[in-house]
């Protein structure tokens, strides 16, 4: 389906962050986006002048989109399976509807790993046991910390509680955890707390004919649930190369049993026995692959398009050190205004979102620095330190004049 520029036309279901980078990657490659949005000021919709004006949980307005289109991508696999198959044209959709279902649900993804034999840590499901003797037994009373969580709509540290006793503060809130999401009709599991060295994660390509590709094992910071940074090669900080080939090999069983189409990424735990068990999966683009739009020689957003439109993939290889800081709302700082954008450098590199609002915690972009000599990795981590800290100091000072930016008289 071409337009009047001899483009394909292809759609994305979504419009934050990650549709935003994915149209901006799909204009090279001779590919004109349309955005599936209610509001063309929306990070994505800034992108493009070609966009349905609609909501993705709407029916007609998945129709509208995909029946102008060619196919279509994901920016969340938090979509309507069953309303995207309703249109008659879920076909479209890249990743397929079967791989989504799979993977928009943790308890299924559990239940995957399990199947194909993936170190994963212990699933526990309620069935019909009452809630608090469930809890009681799966975690031995207290003396084993548990994890509950969501098995849908969990992002970002929502819908996780950690349970380390069973005094009854404890089961009061894994109650109430376990009510909302039964409220919200979303089922509830739990696993083994694990007690981990570091958080790292993959990211793999593959096409439809079985063409597979993974970047670099990669090191994960959080800080209250969400990326805080990302380093790599991990393999080149201290993780013995035996688990990025590991984790290869899981990335691999994954795309191959599902025949997954795209970018996916898996997040892993090192435990501190040097264990190394899978987290989730995620089937789409991921934050913890922005650094490749610096330090690779072809980004995810750019691969994921070439696994769509069934073309050759792009090399994987990367720098031999980057890292990725993403730029996150100050924790004292709400309001409708636009946050400042952020002044990089030679070293630093600024992705921005032109997100309407900013609030604490919020994604509002990225930092990506990269180096060909190890020797320079603290380089380039304190220039994205400074262009982040700056930032920080500028939004805290334009937000309450009363506090002076870093280094400004008092």
């Amino acid at each position: 389906m071409l337009d009047i520029t001899g483009q394909a036309r292809w759609g994305i279901l979504g419009d934050g962050q990650l549709a935003r980078m994915l149209a901006l990657s799909a204009i090279p490659l001779g590919v004109r986006p349309i955005i599936l949005t209610g509001d063309s000021s929306s990070p994505a919709g800034q992108t493009s002048p070609l966009f349905v004006r609609g909501h993705i949980d709407s029916r007609d307005d998945l129709h509208a989109l995909l029946s102008q289109v060619d196919g279509a991508v994901i920016e969340s696999e938090f979509v309507n399976c069953d309303l995207l198959e309703s249109t008659g044209l879920a076909n479209k959709v890249v990743p397929s509807i079967s791989v989504i279902r799979v993977l928009q649900n943790k308890l299924e993804q559990k239940k995957l790993l399990q199947h194909l034999k993936i170190p994963t840590s212990p699933l526990f499901e309620q069935g019909s046991q009452e809630t608090q003797s469930w809890l009681k037994s799966i975690s031995d009373n207290g003396t084993r910390p548990i994890v509950l969580k969501f098995a849908t709509l969990g992002y970002d540290g929502k819908g996780v509680l950690v349970l380390r006793g069973s005094g009854a503060s404890d089961l009061e809130a894994a109650s109430d955890f376990v009510a909302l999401a039964t409220k919200r009709k979303i089922a509830v599991y739990a696993e083994d707390l694990v007690e981990f060295d570091r958080e790292l994660a993959m990211l793999a390509v593959r096409r439809k004919d079985g063409e597979f590709k993974t970047w670099p094992l990669v090191i994960s910071e959080q800080k209250n649930g969400i990326c805080d940074r990302v380093t790599g090669p991990a393999t080149s900080l201290g993780v013995p190369k035996a688990h990025e080939v590991a984790a290869g090999i899981a990335c691999e069983k994954i795309a191959s049993h599902l025949g997954i189409v795209g970018v996916f990424a898996v997040e892993f735990f090192l435990g501190v026995d040097g264990t190394l068990l899978v987290n989730e999966i995620a089937p789409r683009v991921h934050n913890s692959g922005h650094y490749s739009q610096n330090a690779g020689c072809t980004s995810q957003f750019e691969n994921h398009w070439r696994a769509a439109l069934d073309l050759s993939l792009g090399s994987t290889d990367t720098m031999p050190f980057f890292a990725m800081q993403n730029i996150l709302g100050p924790a004292e700082i709400t309001s409708k205004e636009c946050a400042h954008v952020p002044k990089g450098s030679e070293m630093a590199h600024v992705h921005w979102y032109a997100k309407r609002g900013i609030s604490p915690g919020r994604k509002l972009g990225h930092l990506n620095g990269a180096c060909h000599d190890m020797s320079l990795s603290g380089d380039v981590l304190s220039a994205l330190q400074a262009s982040y800290g700056r930032w920080q100091d500028e939004q805290r000072h334009f937000f309450n004049p009363a506090e002076s930016p870093r280094g400004a008289p008092k």
